[in-house]
């Protein structure tokens, strides 16, 4: 896709880089809740996060109608062209940076809202960060991609709200890794 970049990664593995350059210390706007809690404070809750991603997708509609009215090339997942947009419609809330960080977040609530349920009450009981329950969310993916032949692709493709979403590169290796560390142990 031309208007796509490719997928920055920056703060993936550390949440909170220490002074690089002028790399700024991700704040988290977010605390971990239980489905159908509202955060008090500065903070949004999960519910809210995860609304950002149907948010998106509305916009993505819209960017599509537009192209095609136009007669011009039709977006099928969110880019850079509709972040472009939310941004234009006033919904500066909407960011690439936060939507890509917590994007596999948003696969586990939409491909299995039991255990996304399950991983937010324990960690907001034991008064975890976002951050530890980003890094949770990983696992169950990775799980429900051994069952499905590891096509990590395919799973995100196949359902009607992933499927306008890029699979993130770190849940990708993690499956590639599990996946050569299942069929090494399964020679031996």
């Amino acid at each position: 896709d031309e208007n796509e970049e490719p997928e920055d990664e920056e703060g993936e593995e550390n949440d909170n880089s220490g002074g690089g350059g002028c790399e700024r210390q991700r704040e988290h706007p977010f605390i971990v809740t239980e489905p159908g809690e509202v955060a008090r404070g500065k903070k949004n809750g999960l519910d809210y996060l995860f609304h950002l991603y149907e948010q998106c997708r509305d916009f993505l509609i819209q960017v599509q109608n537009i192209a095609k009215d136009r007669g011009e090339k039709c977006p099928t997942k969110v880019t850079n062209q509709v972040f472009r947009y939310a941004k234009k419609a006033g919904a500066s809330y909407i960011n690439k940076p936060k939507m890509r960080h917590y994007v596999h977040c948003y696969a586990l609530h939409c491909l299995d809202e039991e255990v996304s349920n399950e991983l937010r009450r324990a960690f907001k009981e034991r008064g975890e960060n976002v951050g530890a329950w980003r890094q949770a969310c990983y696992k169950p993916l990775v799980a429900i991609a051994a069952r499905q032949g590891w096509d990590i692709d395919a799973i995100f493709n196949a359902h009607p709200r992933l499927s306008i979403w890029y699979v993130p590169t770190k849940l990708r290796q993690l499956c590639h890794a599990e996946r050569n560390s299942a069929r090494a142990n399964s020679v031996k």
